[in-house]
C-alpha cells in the first residue's frame, strides 16, 4: 500500500526549500576597500613581525559580519634583483583581528581583545611558489566585528635572504583608517602605533591594501524565494485537494 503524503510533510518540504533559497540569496558588499582602485605606494616590509591597519568599515552599523577578507602583500628576494630565485618554502602568514581594547599607546587604545585568527599558513599552501609584489590573500572569517577595529599580518620563518611585507596605497575609496600601523615585533604580546614611518623610517603614509566585505540578501533573489513559496503552496493546495477527493 502507498503511503500518502500528508499536508504536513509537504509543508516542511516547501518551507524546507524556501530556506536553502533564502540562504543562497546573499550577495557580498564591500564595507572597506584599499585595494585595486587606490594608487599604490610600495611595500611596507617588516619579515619576522606583525603590522597591520586600525581600519573603519563603511556605514552607519555599530558591528559588521565580515564573510571576505582580503589583503596585499609582498614576498621578495632581498638582493639586487627582487624576484630571482624561489622562495625558501618555509615561510609563513597569519591574519587576525583585533578590538582596540588594550593598553593606551601613544593616547590611543591598542589592539586588545582577539576576533579573529587565522593560524599559519605556509605560503606555498596558498600557492605562492615564486617571488611577488602585490599578491592578494583572500579569507573567508565569517566572523562579526566592532565597525572600528585592527587587523594585522604576522610573517614568521622569513628568511635573512627575503623579505616580506605589506603592499602600501593610498586613502582608501570605501570605508577609512587612521594612516598609521600597529605594529609589533613579538606577535602582538607588545604593540607600538606607527605614525609617520618611525619603525621603518623612509616609508610613505602607513596605509595598507585590503578590501572587506559583507554578506547581505540579495533583493532580486528574495523576490525570486518569495514566488517559490507562493508556487509551493499552490502545488501544496493541489495535493491536498485531490487527496480530499479520492
Amino acid at each position: 500500500m502507498n503511503k500518502r503524503v500528508t499536508h504536513r510533510s509537504l509543508c516542511v518540504l516547501v518551507v524546507g526549500a524556501v530556506i536553502l533559497l533564502v540562504q543562497n540569496a546573499q550577495s557580498q558588499v564591500i564595507v572597506y576597500d584599499n585595494g585595486t582602485q587606490s594608487a599604490y605606494n610600495g611595500n611596507f616590509n617588516f619579515n619576522n613581525a606583525t603590522a597591520g591597519n586600525q581600519i573603519n568599515l563603511a556605514g552607519s552599523a555599530t558591528s559588521d559580519y565580515i564573510s571576505s577578507f582580503t589583503f596585499q602583500f609582498d614576498l621578495i628576494n632581498s638582493g639586487a634583483n627582487p624576484f630571482a630565485g624561489t622562495p625558501d618554502g618555509q615561510e609563513a602568514v597569519d591574519l587576525s583581528f583585533y578590538a582596540n581594547t588594550g593598553a593606551p599607546v601613544s593616547g590611543y587604545a591598542s589592539p586588545g581583545t582577539l576576533l579573529y585568527d587565522s593560524g599559519f599558513y605556509n605560503l606555498t599552501q596558498v600557492g605562492l611558489t615564486y617571488f611577488s609584489e602585490g599578491q592578494n590573500l583572500t579569507y573567508t572569517p565569517d566572523i562579526v566585528v566592532p565597525q572600528d577595529f585592527t587587523w594585522v599580518v604576522t610573517f614568521t620563518n622569513i628568511p635573512t635572504d627575503e623579505t616580506a611585507g605589506l603592499a602600501l596605497r593610498s586613502p582608501p575609496t570605501v570605508g577609512g583608517n587612521y594612516q598609521d600601523a600597529w605594529y609589533s615585533t613579538n606577535d602582538g604580546a607588545t604593540w607600538q602605533l606607527d605614525v609617520n614611518g618611525s619603525a621603518l623610517p623612509g616609508s610613505p603614509t602607513l596605509q595598507f591594501g585590503a578590501e572587506a566585505e559583507t554578506s547581505v540578501p540579495d533583493s532580486s533573489c528574495l523576490w525570486f524565494s518569495v514566488l517559490a513559496v507562493g508556487a509551493g503552496l499552490w502545488s501544496v493546495s493541489r495535493v491536498i485537494r485531490r487527496q480530499a477527493s479520492s
